[in-house]
């Protein structure tokens, strides 16, 4: 048997022309699974607005239908819900306009708005959404006696 073996000489190392192969695959697989990673992460942060804007919207209709219910009340329930989460509305609206104005089992409607923009981390990542709004809708009826 020869002093340098062919098994101890290729486990030393690459061979002559494939050292840098690895970095080139590295270069070419990267790229992708960062994409991959970061539409991911935005994703999540999108459903998890998502849910911050219902559970906020529902905030506000569980206020919306007890009786004697105003629109400020309402307002800062939507508010309070949302200031553990980091997260400012960019607009809400309430069917009907004035919550006080409305009968018993008439339905009354919260929607809690907010733009993509303004939340996202990774910026201009998912171009299509640029501009569009997130949205919370709840609908419950007016409480009441008689």
């Amino acid at each position: 048997m020869r002093n340098g073996s062919t098994f101890h000489n290729r486990s030393r190392g690459f061979r002559k022309g494939e050292r840098g192969g690895a970095i080139i695959e590295m270069a070419v697989v990267m790229p992708i699974l960062f994409m991959f990673l970061f539409g991911i992460v935005e994703f999540g942060r999108i459903m998890m607005v998502s849910h911050s804007l219902n559970n906020a919207a529902r905030a506000g209709a569980r206020v919306a239908v007890l009786p004697g219910a105003t629109n400020a009340a309402v307002l800062a329930a939507i508010n309070n819900e949302l200031a553990g989460t980091g997260l400012t509305m960019n607009s809400y609206q309430l069917i009907p306009e004035d919550v006080s104005t409305a009968n018993r089992d008439d339905p009354i409607t919260v929607r809690v708005s907010i733009n993509y923009d303004s939340i996202t981390w990774v910026a201009g990542f998912f171009p299509g959404l640029s501009g569009t709004q997130l949205h919370g809708t709840v609908i419950m009826r007016k409480e009441g006696f008689g």
